[in-house]
């Protein structure tokens, strides 16, 4: 039985939305929204060569910026305690590196 909770919660995802991502604060009732969107996100945009303006309109302002990194975090990964982070890498102002973190 805990095997299928954890493999079903492992799977668990949502469709992204870019005002829910914007406007996501980690809750006790909405721990891990932009994780579990995340995937379905990086499905549907194909965000390789995207303008750094076009990221901000999509994703809203990152968590932490580095001049040519933006850090989203993504909330519980739903694997004990850690915690997913996004990493976009810009250069000459595309995007050219996206990763996904859990820990």
């Amino acid at each position: 039985m805990v095997i299928l909770l954890f493999t079903v919660s492992c799977s668990e995802q949502k469709d992204f939305n870019s005002d829910e991502w914007k406007n996501w604060v980690e809750s006790e009732s909405s721990p891990n929204t932009r994780w579990l969107m995340h995937k379905d996100l990086l499905k549907q945009y194909e965000l390789k060569g995207v303008s750094r303006d076009s990221i901000l309109n999509l994703l809203g302002e990152p968590n932490t910026q580095y001049s040519n990194e933006f850090y989203y975090q993504l909330g519980y990964t739903g694997r004990g305690i850690n915690i997913g982070t996004m990493t976009i890498t810009f250069e000459n102002g595309s995007v050219v590196d996206i990763k996904v973190t859990d820990g």
